[in-house]
């Protein structure tokens, strides 16, 4: 394991998510082949000379910087902002992905979407607090509504084009 981390500003949720999902430990062991760790092998860089390094605050999550072929950590240990953005972007729209693949399913069999909510949640490693369903459950709520938008627009166009 590598002492250089980064540190990543994610929601309380979704972080519980990722810890979760690479392995549960802290800081977090990147998935050898993850995305995540393929993108911190293309995009670490030097640390600039006039950027202090990072320390740990509260809200954030520390990854443990891996060690890849020819990029060692002790001299690689930096990401540019950009890069940040795009990996905070790609552990969001991975546990989209996630919750709606194993969620979708049951939006046809009832209303109620709480216990189901609670249960994903569980299984995840999330804690079961009001606030971490609420946000999920929004999160869950602007993917349905996109969902039955494109059906909506897919069944008008079948219309159209029948006649």
């Amino acid at each position: 394991m590598s002492k250089f981390l980064l540190y990543l500003p994610l929601e309380d949720y979704i972080a519980q998510w990722f810890i979760h999902e690479q392995g549960g430990s802290v800081p977090v062991q990147l998935t050898r082949g993850s995305v995540e760790s393929k993108l911190l092998e293309v995009y670490l860089t030097n640390r600039p000379e006039d950027t202090l390094p990072e320390v740990c605050s509260e809200g954030m999550t520390a990854i443990a910087i891996p060690t890849f072929r020819n990029r060692p950590p002790e001299v690689f240990n930096y990401l540019p902002k950009a890069a940040l953005n795009s990996l905070l972007s790609i552990i969001r729209s991975r546990f989209d992905v996630k919750l709606w693949e194993e969620l979708h399913h049951f939006g046809k069999i009832g209303k109620r979407q709480d216990e189901l909510i609670y249960a994903w949640m569980n299984k995840h490693g999330i804690d079961s607090t009001e606030k971490n369903w609420n946000a999920i459950a929004k999160r869950y709520q602007r993917q349905r509504n996109i969902y039955l938008a494109r059906e909506r627009a897919k069944k008008q166009y079948s219309r159209k084009k029948s006649y």
